[in-house]
Formats: structure tokens, C-alpha cells, sequence
């Protein structure tokens, strides 16, 4: 007895000591260096363990973040070494880990890295079976591949399927996420109409299920993307939904759009109240929140003022150069002084300071000149070169005007061409996104359609069975009654849709004066501008019906009635613009006809390629700047 528990004593001590010595590895390897001797020689004990150890180890190292190329590349390697050694259900973990290893290596721009991810995922997918979960797992790994790989038609398709399965699942975070990767592919395609339903979404999901990580992302990219589009209000609306959080408010992404939206609807007193609690603060750059504090002042005319604040920005500058002076680091001066000093050096000249409106205009002369690649930015440097060569005209430089009209015309040509060349592709890409949903409407559709089949047949075979047991004579008799429905409903969907056969048809000249009549009705006596005309409205006033009206303006216009009442809306909407360019955008919907903003610039975009902002932005560029030949 008394050597059975001095057995049990030394087993439970040696398993104790090597509890010891694994809880000591454990932190070894988690402390050192992934690319160093020292955990290579850690490797090495790993490696004597036995096989189901040593697997677990490599894998906890795999998810270890590493940020050098090198230390990724191992994490591969070690996962490979093991994978031939484990089972079925470690092979299936292994796999999935070498996917993410993939991706995060494809980031880094390793050149096989995206195929041996797609073979991985193949091998999960062939020789292993998937809960949902991981199911949903592959998914999403195979579309960030797809991503980087630069195939968006597939990427977005996998993405607006996961959505759906979400959707169906109740996972709110899981469709939080969905929404947001496809809202932000909308933005990169400048495609706001899709984009911000999609936040919206995203926005209300997590307020009714209190997802903090979402409500900031969603809420950030509202309040960005409607001040982008020119709704400044709403824009400001979500900016008041959310100000008390103070993790959301004091994103830096955010402070520009906040403080355009309260300029653009006249508000530089609340614009100076937020940037002034942003100043107080200790987050956020001194340097630019002085410079658009100083900005909010110019419109104004308040020369001191602004004044007062481009001299703590360019103090705050100046101590930061002596740092980086110091470190050995060149000082450039940042992008945020360009607007404040050149409206500011207008100001002065305006004011016939003309010594030191040329001071401030030199501070920011080479940022005019500044090579740059984003569109804002190059908008803003035309604006810029703009003004200070007519400062050079007016002050006798006429060398150096010559010399910013030059740069100003190149920039000019630039963008142009990079507007041209960015709507041409981004117009490509949403002509495919749009076949990519009617594609899966049509499949969502088929299915609903299969299922009410399926439902109607066994229904149908219910009854059938029933009037069996009945009598004969009574089934029969059903049977005969219902093909007689079945064509009645035929012949009623037909007459709805004006599929009439030729011989209840009329001729072509009853049609063509039907069709004459409308366009009259409608273009002539401005009944566009009703916002609630219908195509049944419509045929009432013409003392027809609906099928009737449909089938000439089909026949003698090639579109469909929305989109040939629409037409004459948005040329409505353009003389209007072209007439008055600072006209209000949320005004001009309802004086089009339009019941919402929406419809109007969703319609506006298949038009005319761009939202309302952006075209009048282009004419404001036409009337202000001389056209440049292509």
C-alpha cells in the first residue's frame, strides 16, 4: 500500500514539474524574438516532443502578430513542417492558419502568396467537412484574397452572399461587418448612393444591438461621407447623435467634415465652439486645428483673428521643426497651411496690404507647386495658383504669373485627365456591380419561386388525395376548374402587361397619338413636376390604361415610363443648376419632381456619371478657370 502512494506521489510530481516546464516555454517563446538564435534554439526542444506537443506549439506560434515579412515567412514554415504529422482535425486548424499566414503575406506583396492561399482553401474545402462557422470562415478569407488579387466582381459576390447568410443566421455583428466592407468598396468607386444606405444600416444595427466598435465606425463614415456629397445637415445630425462618446468624437478623421458642414450652412460660431473643446483637449494636431480656426475667420473678413491663430500654427511648426532639425529629419512644411494662408493673403490684398498678403503667399508658394495625386488636393492648388497669379498681374510680376498660370494649367490638365480616367473605370465597375445584384435578385428570386412550387405542389397533392377518398367525379371536376382558372389568370397577367395577341391589338397609329398625347401631358405641361405622377395617373388624364400607355412609350421612346419621366426631371435639374450653379441641393429635388433626395441622385448619377455635387462643381471650375485644350 505504503508503494502504491509513494508511486502516485512521484507521477503526480513529475507531472507537476513538467506543467512547469511547459508554463515556462510558453512564455519564452511568447517573449523572444521570432528571428533570433535564441528562439531558434527554443525550436529545437520543441521539437523533441512528441508529435501532438510539438503541433500544438506550432500553431500557437502561427498566431502570434508579426509584423517583418521574415517572421511571417517562418510562421509559414513552421506550419508546414507539421502539417504531414497531424490528424484530420489539427490538418483542418493547420490549413486555416496557413490561409491567414497567405493573406497577411499577399499584404506584403510576397507574389505566390495569393495562390498558395486559394490552394489551401481548396484543400479545406475538398477534404474536410465545415460547420457553418467555418464555412463562414473560408469564405471570408477567400474574398479578402479575391480582394487583393484585384477581383472585385467575385469579392463583392462572396460578401453580398455572407450578407444574406448572416441575415438569415440573426448575427448582428457578423452583418455589421458584411456592411461595412461592401460600403467601403462603394466609396472607393465614388458610388455614395449605394454606399450610404449601407452605413445607415450599419448605424442602426448597432444602436438597437449596442455594438460600440460598429456605431464608431459607421457613425465616423456618415458623418464623412454625407458632408462629402454636400448633405450637411445630416452630416451634422449623426455628428449630434454621437458627440457624447468620446472615443467617436475624437477621431481626427472627423474634425474636417464637422467644421465644413457648420461653415457650409453658416455656422462659423458653433465650427469655432467644436474646434475650440478640440484645442483644449490634449488629442488631435495643434497645427491643423489652428489653421482651420483661422480659416473660419476669413470669410468674415476678421483679419486679427485670423491672424492671431496662422501664428500659433506656424509657431507650433516651427518648434516641431527644431525637433526634427535636431533628430537629424528634414521639417516640411504640412498640407493644412495651404488654405488658411492663401485665402488669408486675399484677405490682406483685398485690404491693400499688399507686402503682406505676398509674404503669405510666398510662405505656401511651394505647396502650390507640390507634386500631389489626390483630387482635393489638386483642387485646391488650383484654386490657390489661381489667386496668387492674379495677385502677380496686379502687382507688375508678370513673369512669375506667367509661371503659376503655366502650373496652374498643367495641374488643371492632370486632373482633368485623372477625373476622366477614375469615372471611366469607376463607371466599368458599376455597371458590373449592377449586373452582379440583378444576377443575385434573379437567384434569390428562382429560389423563392422553387419554394412556392414545392409548397404549391404538396398542397396540391394534399387536395388531390383528399377528392380521391371523396369521389372520382368530384376530383375530376377540380381538376377541370382549375386549368380553367389556370388560363384565366394567363389571359388577365397578359392584358396587365400589354402582351395582347395581334388580333385585339390596335394599329400603330392609335399608339403613335396615345404616345404624342403623353409626351404633351408630360413635357409640354410640365407634369413631370408632380412628384406623385404614375404611369396609372397618367393613363387616367389620358382616358386610357395602364397597358396601353406602356406599350407606346415603349414602342416610340425604347425605355420604360420611370425612366422616361426621370429623363426630363433631371434636364429639368440641370437647367436649373446651369442657370443659378450656387443653387441649394436639398432644395432642387423637390423643384424637380422628386419626393426624395435619393431617388433624385440616384437618377442624376445614371444621367449625367456624377452626383449633383460633383456637377456643380465642374461647372463652378468651367465659369471660374479658362478651359484647357485636350
Amino acid at each position: 500500500m505504503k508503494n502504491l502512494y509513494l508511486f502516485l506521489f512521484l507521477f503526480l510530481c513529475g507531472a507537476c514539474s513538467n506543467l512547469d516546464k511547459e508554463g515556462a516555454l510558453d512564455e519564452e517563446l511568447s517573449k523572444t524574438l521570432i528571428l533570433s538564435a535564441c528562439f531558434d534554439s527554443l525550436l529545437s526542444e520543441v521539437r523533441n516532443m512528441p508529435s501532438r506537443d510539438r503541433i500544438a506549439y506550432m500553431i500557437k506560434i502561427s498566431h502570434r502578430n508579426e509584423k517583418a515579412i521574415d517572421g511571417v515567412k517562418k510562421q509559414e514554415q513552421l506550419l508546414m513542417e507539421v502539417l504531414p504529422l497531424s490528424s484530420s482535425q489539427k490538418r483542418k486548424e493547420i490549413l486555416f492558419q496557413l490561409v491567414k499566414v497567405c493573406s497577411r503575406l499577399d499584404r506584403f506583396g510576397i507574389s505566390d502568396a495569393n495562390l498558395k492561399g486559394f490552394k489551401w482553401i481548396e484543400m479545406l474545402e475538398a477534404n474536410h467537412s465545415l460547420s457553418q462557422k467555418e464555412e463562414w470562415q473560408v469564405n471570408e478569407m477567400k474574398a479578402l484574397l479575391l480582394n487583393e488579387r484585384g477581383n472585385q466582381e467575385k469579392f463583392l459576390s462572396i460578401w453580398y452572399k455572407l450578407l444574406k447568410q448572416y441575415r438569415d443566421a440573426d448575427k448582428p455583428e457578423d452583418i455589421g461587418k458584411c456592411l461595412l466592407t461592401i460600403a467601403k468598396h462603394f466609396v472607393m468607386l465614388e458610388d455614395y448612393d449605394n454606399a450610404l444606405p449601407l452605413y445607415e444600416e450599419a448605424y442602426q444595427l448597432a444602436v438597437e444591438h449596442e455594438l460600440v466598435d460598429l456605431q464608431k465606425s459607421s457613425g465616423i463614415m456618415l458623418i464623412k461621407y454625407l458632408c462629402v456629397i454636400g448633405y450637411y445637415s445630416e452630416s451634422l445630425d449623426y455628428y449630434n447623435k454621437i458627440k457624447n462618446n468620446q472615443e467617436i468624437i475624437s477621431n481626427s478623421s472627423m474634425q474636417n467634415e464637422v467644421v465644413k458642414s457648420y461653415m457650409e450652412l453658416n455656422k462659423p460660431d458653433s465650427a469655432r465652439i467644436y474646434l475650440a473643446a478640440r484645442l483644449l483637449s490634449e488629442r488631435g494636431d495643434k497645427i491643423v486645428l489652428n489653421c482651420m480656426m483661422a480659416e473660419t475667420y476669413i470669410p468674415e473678413g476678421q483679419e486679427d483673428s485670423a491672424f492671431v491663430f496662422l501664428d500659433r500654427a506656424m509657431k507650433s511648426y516651427k518648434e516641431k521643426a527644431k525637433n526634427y532639425q535636431k533628430q537629424g529629419k528634414e521639417a516640411i512644411l504640412p498640407n493644412c497651411f495651404l488654405s488658411p494662408c492663401y485665402l488669408f493673403a486675399d484677405l490682406l490684398w483685398k485690404k491693400g496690404k499688399i507686402q503682406q498678403a505676398s509674404q503669405y503667399y510666398m510662405i505656401v508658394e511651394p505647396l502650390m507647386k507640390e507634386r500631389v495625386k489626390t483630387p482635393v488636393r489638386m483642387e485646391l492648388q488650383i484654386k490657390a495658383l489661381t489667386n496668387f497669379s492674379s495677385f502677380c498681374r496686379e502687382t507688375k510680376q508678370y513673369e512669375k504669373a506667367f509661371d503659376l498660370l503655366a502650373r496652374r494649367d498643367s495641374v488643371l490638365q492632370t486632373y482633368l485627365e485623372f477625373k476622366a480616367k477614375n469615372d471611366k473605370k469607376n463607371y466599368a465597375e458599376r455597371l458590373k456591380i449592377q449586373e452582379l445584384k440583378h444576377e443575385l435578385n434573379e437567384s434569390e428570386d428562382a429560389n423563392r419561386v422553387n419554394t412556392h412550387v414545392a409548397a404549391i405542389c404538396i398542397f396540391l397533392l394534399v387536395i388531390s388525395v383528399a377528392a380521391t377518398f371523396k369521389s372520382i367525379s368530384m376530383y375530376r371536376k377540380s381538376r377541370k376548374q382549375g386549368a380553367v382558372n389556370y388560363r384565366l389568370q394567363g389571359m388577365i397577367k397578359k392584358c396587365d402587361e400589354g402582351d395582347v395577341s395581334e388580333s385585339h391589338s390596335a394599329s400603330m397609329d392609335q399608339y403613335e397619338l396615345l404616345f404624342w398625347q403623353a409626351l404633351h401631358k408630360v413635357r409640354d405641361e410640365q407634369y413631370f413636376l408632380k412628384s406623385d405622377l404614375t404611369i396609372e395617373t397618367l393613363a387616367d388624364v389620358l382616358n386610357t390604361n395602364r397597358s396601353y400607355l406602356s406599350v407606346s412609350i415603349n414602342r416610340f421612346c425604347d425605355k420604360g415610363f420611370s425612366v422616361w419621366l426621370n429623363n426630363f426631371r433631371i434636364q429639368h435639374a440641370e437647367q436649373l443648376m446651369r442657370a443659378n450653379p450656387s443653387i441649394v441641393l436639398k432644395d432642387l429635388p423637390g423643384q424637380c419632381g422628386y419626393a426624395t433626395t435619393g431617388t433624385f441622385v440616384r437618377n442624376f448619377k445614371r444621367c449625367h456619371n456624377m452626383s449633383p455635387s460633383e456637377f456643380m462643381n465642374k461647372l463652378l471650375i468651367e465659369q471660374t478657370l479658362p478651359k484647357v485644350e485636350k
